[in-house]
């Protein structure tokens, strides 16, 4: 009696899962899928739909899924639910259904070094009824947003840019996330420091929590400057990074870090080490208008100046995001020069964003100074974002830079230029130096 009252208990259930309850009509066979996505580290994970089951006609499944350029088969197998998880195993090259029960194999896939096409074609058969469902999705490499100086007294994530991502497919929560956040103590850790926090963290979170044997890294501001540190002085780095973004990094400093020191109000934010590090590594100074441009004795910036003596490495996809406002009619600009000191200096202006001159967003020479050997040359794309303020550049710049993770309308390599060497855009001299010494900021007179 009991083997019977468990028989119909399961026929019931089976007949939930799979069929029409008796007297309905059929609906006619049909499959539907969710888009491939991943659902855990290494594992692409749908949901697949049945309608219109009849057990009586003994339907089958079996698909196809291709994940970069490998393609692998299941099936056909015996449809046992109108509704189950599938998942797509890379690292153990299984096929699992309905939790973790293998069906099929595959060759593993390693991690991945690109973001990385997948599809998954689906087919029910029937009796003589045939249904198929074929979905496509995008593997993303991890992409790690390293924001600027100051950023951590926001105490959280800047979620408008977060959310920004997202709405182009990346995903900063749940079991497998793809954009990440650094959150660094800016005021108390110095240029060295820093990047060793951001290599902990992507070696500790990042990777462990993704499949991916690259990244894409954005730095913004001094961001950039940790990555590029990383770049020269990690082991691995080179290999690691994928794409590299700079947005308005001040490559060879900011005369800004040097004058907030002169006044009350910003001395205790230009006073720490990670503002010391951004220091001006071109000649800013001189005593007198007309004198030549050199250094004063209270800014040396060694740590900036060893870092500007390793290019960036050439397997690197580096692209470079910038403010270009010019000076307006009375000379007033992104600070290029100091001239004296207080009570009255005079400060020459260039073209930048207000606090890093587009000459140093490249890398260019600066008042007779080397530039950055190395860099503007390897660039695969320099973009300028017109008068946007250092502050909103990031925000004005995110629909382009998702361009350039997404493999959108962006050059991808550096543009071959008149004598065949390859090589990113070039600029003019970008900043205007003032022989009269007369610019003056307000209240330093």
């Amino acid at each position: 009696m009991r083997s019977a009252i468990l028989s119909l208990a399961l026929g019931a259930v089976l007949l939930a899962l799979v069929g029409a309850p008796p007297g309905q009509a059929a609906v006619p066979l049909a499959v539907d899928m969710s888009a491939p996505q991943m659902v855990g580290r290494g594992r692409v994970g749908v949901v697949v739909t049945i309608a219109g089951l009849e057990p009586d006609l003994h339907p089958t499944i079996e698909g196809t899924a291709t994940v970069g350029g490998q393609s692998f088969q299941g099936g056909p197998d015996r449809v046992i639910a109108a509704r189950f998880p599938a998942a797509f195993d890379l690292p153990a090259g299984r096929v699992r259904v309905g939790g973790n029960a293998s069906v099929a194999e595959f060759t593993p896939v390693p991690p991945l070094e690109e973001n990385t096409p997948v599809a998954v074609e689906i087919t029910v058969r029937q009796g003589n009824a045939v249904a198929t469902a074929r979905r496509t999705g995008m593997l993303l490499l991890p992409t790690i947003i390293v924001p600027g100086y100051l950023s951590d007294m926001a105490g959280k994530p800047d979620t408008g840019i977060l959310s920004a991502f997202e709405q182009r497919g990346y995903r900063s929560q749940g079991p497998s996330p793809d954009l990440f956040w650094f959150t660094y103590p800016s005021r108390s850790l110095g240029l060295r420091e820093a990047s060793q926090a951001l290599s902990t963290y992507v070696r500790e979170v990042v990777l462990p929590t993704t499949y991916a044997a690259r990244v894409n890294v954005i730095g913004y501001s001094l961001g950039g400057l940790l990555v590029r540190w990383n770049l020269a002085f990690d082991d691995g780095w080179d290999h690691l990074v994928n794409r590299f973004v700079m947005v308005g990094v001040p490559n060879e400093g900011t005369v800004l870090s040097y004058v907030g020191t002169w006044y009350p109000i910003a001395a205790p934010w230009a006073r720490t080490s990670a503002a010391r590090n951004m220091l001006p590594t071109f000649p800013f100074w001189r005593p007198a208008p007309g004198a030549p441009w050199t250094f004063p004795p209270d800014a040396q910036n060694t740590a900036l100046i060893e870092l500007n003596t390793h290019p960036l490495p050439e397997g690197i996809r580096a692209y470079a995001f910038y403010g270009n406002q010019q000076p307006d009619a009375e000379g007033r600009g992104t600070w290029a020069g100091v001239t004296g000191r207080l009570p009255r200096p005079g400060f020459a202006s260039g073209a930048g964003d207000g606090v890093v001159l587009v000459a140093s967003a490249l890398g260019l020479p600066i008042n007779g100074g080397a530039g950055v050997p190395g860099l503007a040359e390897r660039l695969v794309m320099q973009r300028d974002l017109g008068p946007v303020g250092h502050l909103w550049l990031l925000e004005s710049a995110i629909s382009e830079i998702e361009d350039v993770l997404l493999g959108g309308k962006v050059p991808d390599q550096p543009r071959p230029s008149r004598d065949g060497v390859e090589r990113a855009p070039t600029m003019q001299h970008a900043v205007q130096n003032d022989p009269g010494g007369r610019f003056l900021i307000s209240g330093a007179r």
